[in-house]
């Protein structure tokens, strides 16, 4: 019986390391997939910086307060994976870093331009407290601020019914974007 166990042990192992070993461990950097699960870029935080235009979007998340906004910035998701050559795909599956995984559709991305939040406005707390020196406007996200990526959506142009149906879409420290048919 013993043995029997063992050899489902084993098993299982093999095929989950391998997937292991596949799955980025760096929460500093997003890999895009095809529909195959073969990787066909990876962005790290600072080439998602250097590589593409900026958005801000200063806004509420569903988990801060009514009149709690905060300035995010960074590229568009679509635009990342169109450089990725992820163009035709009818969804977007998410796996983050803590292995949570949302699906996020094509038109939702259209429609309400997500963004892979990497830096937030430096507030007074964050200058008085040398976390922005004189001059620098954005710092980057911290793990306990959801990041260092984040996908921001734009929350006041949501309809209301996404809030909270699909707070998922929110993906803190995103590793993985792999399209889907």
């Amino acid at each position: 019986m013993l043995h029997n166990a063992l050899a489902v042990i084993i098993a299982l192992a093999f095929p989950l390391a391998s997937a292991a070993e596949e799955m980025p461990l760096d929460p500093n950097q997003v890999s895009v997939q095809d529909p195959s699960g073969k990787t066909v870029a990876v962005f790290s935080v600072k080439q998602l910086q250097a590589e593409f235009p900026q958005q801000t979007y200063d806004t509420r998340t569903p988990w801060t307060s009514d009149n709690e906004k905060i300035e995010y910035r960074g590229p568009l998701l679509a635009n990342v994976l169109a450089k990725a050559g992820i163009t035709a795909a009818q969804q977007v599956k998410v796996v983050a870093f803590d292995n949570f995984v949302s699906d996020i559709r094509m038109d939702e991305i259209r429609s309400y331009n997500p963004i892979l939040a990497v830096e937030r406005r430096c507030t007074d707390t964050d200058k008085a407290g040398s976390l922005c020196p004189a001059g620098q406007d954005f710092r980057p996200i911290s793990m306990v601020e959801k990041g260092p990526i984040f996908i921001v959506w734009p929350l006041d142009q949501l309809p209301a019914s996404y809030v909270p149906a699909r707070n998922s879409i929110w993906v803190f420290f995103p590793v993985i974007l792999r399209a889907t048919q």
